[in-house]
């Protein structure tokens, strides 16, 4: 089987063929077997060049050499549909949008994209055009398969098509507009167009947005899926505002039913949010999408942050099977980091820039798990018809829609099985909005206690406990991940299990029971690389102090176009930054070592971003930060001992090493307490890597009752080189996107340790 983790590998800089192979193939090695090609920002050759199909061609042939397999992402960032800006440089190929009430009802505008600076101030491509779209066709997937067109359907596996979408000049009361709309209008209502908009009619918007949505289905939807299935391609991809009924109705008309266009239809939930109000609306709608298609995919992760645990991706992963959704996309594999310079306020990335991505291939493993629990039904104890004609009906108006989604959470999390549906008349219940969004089951007022619940997994009290996800299968079987909910001790069946945050129970593997013998020796530390730690330069301002509790060495990489000064002194950096991870080498020069008297030392730069930073030290020291008027490092000696239960603030790598008695009837080794990956030695022989919990390592029958060499490795996320982003994120007020962890929460080290009897 192969793995069914994509990654999103976004082409920076000018890469070489040799650098893509090495990168492809640094991602078998972790059991990636497919890639997406993703011209982002920080990409230095111009799209659609014959460069640019020279670097995909480079791709191509090392897909072959290692036996794998490439997606291609059908634009240049996002959204779908411009060629990079070339369908909108047509100025009839713009999308429109016409004003539906107020002093302005009636008028036809091109509005403009807002000037975010990822992609500059410039047009919507008009996707209600079939011949916007298929010149958007013609100058991107006929270019491809000019040159490709052998490897359609064998390497090349599908075409990637990312938030296409009709509503991006809709702000206010504008509405999609295309030359024929007030005909199809007529055509499908009998009714007037301008009159029924002037009179504010009760079906104006619903009749309005259908027309709108089956246009762009018949005129991008469908041309689009029309030409992968004739070049033996999978059509992949997701909407705008997926998660939100009605901005989903605004940007893609009837979402399910067009989704179900595709050929693997997707869902975007790069926020990681499990406890995000949209999220079990979000994933219903990928569960009825892979219903009608045999399979789902879903966008994942981007917005990690870059300190994201194993065990949170996994738990990720089985909360998408129980959805259906059978293909997971990494978001994101940067090629190297100078997108950062561009995208400045949010940064994860499935490479070897992080340290632990030895860890990928323990995901990779649940992942081929996860996609064959996709495959299992289950059973709707009620069915939710999606909102689309409340939805629509409502697109100019100010409705909440969040009691409907609150609906969604309480029947989830009440262990209520619900599935979407259309236009379908099931046999179950069925929970629906009416025009006024007051929300119906069998067209009575909703009541969850008309609904029968029978929770499976309950906490110590017998009531289900919300953040706790459990789906029961037609086969009898389920499972259960808690989301959000306490770590503890919880009951199924009256049987008390421990379930902590992002753990996955199965209830078809048998649970074994264990005696442990917990011991605690003190273990020598190996730092196994020098840390690496950032200056912060917040809202223009240039100092930092680095407060030096002894004297220390230090070298400083300035980032290039960046000039640094030491204590009043410019910093002169002429060497490759080798020590850093690879993908920011090229973006910095170091320093010589250089001495940090004792006391405070004063870093100057300029220019410096959240996931980007001017100025980073590396040495032989433990540094933590010291928030006050101006954000300071404070340096100090590293531990070289360790007892269970402390906490290691570092970063890329440490060792533990003691010698320990092995009892006689050992047969494993359990850690406890961390979420890092963790490699385990005995007497210099690797016994087992874990990236997640259960961290429990076999040990060989023959080591029982000696004296052994106990060696525990962790790795660390590239997450401390950005120091404390919560404080970033509290202090610099254009910052997009909040609320990332802060790197510095998670630490080296672990709780327990025991050995299993």
């Amino acid at each position: 089987m192969r793995c069914p983790l994509i990654t999103m590998s976004a082409i920076t800089g000018k890469p070489k063929s040799e650098e893509i192979f090495s990168y492809m193939s640094s991602l078998k090695g972790v059991g990636i077997d497919e890639v997406m090609i993703y011209p982002r920002s920080g990409c230095e050759i111009e799209y659609l060049s014959e460069e640019w199909f020279l670097c995909v061609c480079h791709f191509i042939e090392a897909a072959k050499t290692l036996d794998m397999k490439i997606w291609l992402y059908d634009d240049f960032n996002w959204p779908s549909g411009d060629a990079g800006g070339r369908v909108t440089a047509i100025p009839e190929f713009r999308l429109q949008a016409i004003s539906t009430k107020g002093e302005s009802i009636g008028q036809i505008s091109v509005k403009s994209r807002h000037n975010s600076g990822l992609f500059g101030e410039k047009y919507f491509p008009n996707l209600l055009s079939s011949d916007a779209v298929n010149y958007f066709i013609k100058c991107t997937h006929e270019e491809y398969f000019k040159r490709f067109g052998v490897d359609f359907g064998t390497v090349i596996k599908g075409m990637f098509t990312d938030e296409p979408s009709i509503g991006y000049c809709c702000h206010d009361d504008y509405i999609p507009y295309y030359d024929g709309l007030k005909d199809d209008y007529f055509s499908y209502s009998g009714r007037d167009f301008d009159t029924d908009m002037k009179n504010e009619h009760s079906e104006f918007y619903l009749n309005a947005i259908t027309v709108i949505s089956n246009r762009f289905k018949s005129c991008y939807l469908d041309i689009v899926a029309k030409w992968c299935k004739e070049h033996n391609i999978l059509m992949t991809g997701h909407f705008m505002c997926d998660h939100n009924p009605i901005s989903g109705v605004k940007h893609s008309g009837n979402t399910l039913k067009n989704l179900s266009t595709l050929s693997l239809p997707g869902i975007d939930e790069i926020y990681t949010g499990f406890d995000d109000i949209c999220e079990t609306s979000l994933f219903g709608m990928a569960e009825y999408a892979s219903r009608q298609n045999g399979g789902a995919m879903a966008e994942l992760f981007a917005l990690g942050p870059s300190d994201m645990s194993y065990q949170k991706k996994r738990a990720m992963l089985y909360f998408a099977a129980c959805h259906k959704i059978d293909n997971y996309f990494l978001a994101i594999s940067h090629f190297d980091m100078r997108g950062n310079l561009l995208v400045k306020d949010y940064f994860n990335t499935f490479s070897v820039d992080q340290p632990d991505f030895i860890g990928v291939r323990e995901l990779a493993s649940e992942a081929k798990s996860a996609a064959v629990l996709s495959k299992k039904d289950f059973v709707p104890d009620v069915c939710v018809r999606f909102p689309f004609a409340a939805s629509a009906k409502n697109i100019a108006s100010d409705v909440d829609t969040v009691p409907f989604l609150n609906v969604l959470n309480e029947l989830t999390f009440n262990q209520v099985q619900w599935k979407y549906i259309t236009d379908e008349s099931p046999s179950a219940p069925i929970i629906e909005l009416d025009s006024d969004f007051n929300i119906t089951l069998n067209g009575e007022k909703y009541d969850i206690s008309k609904i029968k619940c029978n929770p499976i997994l309950t906490d110590m009290q017998g009531n289900a406990p919300k953040g706790v996800f459990v789906r029961r299968f037609e086969d009898k079987t389920f499972v259960a991940i808690n989301l959000y909910s306490y770590d503890g001790e919880y009951l199924i069946n009256g049987q008390k299990i421990t379930l902590n945050k992002y753990d996955v129970y199965f209830s078809d593997v048998e649970k074994a029971c264990e005696k442990a013998e917990v011991f605690s020796p003190v273990f020598k530390v190996t730092h196994n690389n020098e840390n690496v730690a950032r200056t912060m330069h917040l809202n223009g301002k240039k100092r930092a102090e680095i407060i030096c509790k002894n004297d220390t060495e230090a070298t400083i990489f300035v980032r290039n176009g960046v000039s640094g000064y030491l204590n009043g002194e410019k910093i002169v950096t002429k060497n490759n930054a080798c020590e850093l991870p690879s993908g920011m080498r090229c973006l910095y020069k170091k320093s010589a070592k250089l001495a940090l008297k004792s006391g405070v030392n004063i870093i100057e730069a300029e220019n410096d971003f959240k996931y980007m930073p001017s100025v980073l030290l590396s040495g032989d020291f433990s540094y933590k930060t010291v928030n006050g008027e101006v954000c300071a490092l404070e340096l100090n000696k590293r531990e070289t001992r360790y007892r269970v239960g402390e906490k290691i603030y570092d970063f890329g790598s440490i060792s533990y090493e003691a010698t320990v008695e092995i009892p006689s009837d050992t047969k494993a080794l359990k850690i406890q307490g961390t979420d890092f990956v963790t490699t385990v030695y005995i007497d210099g022989v690797c016994i087992g890597t874990k990236a997640f919990a259960p961290y429990v390592y076999d040990i060989p029958s023959s080591l029982g009752g000696k004296e052994a060499t106990l060696k525990i490795v962790q790795l660390s996320s590239i997450a401390p080189i950005f120091g404390d982003v919560c404080f970033w994120d509290e202090e610099v007020k254009e910052c997009g996107w909040r609320g990332t962890p802060a790197p510095e929460g998670k630490a080296f080290g672990f709780s327990k340790i025991e050995f299993i009897i």
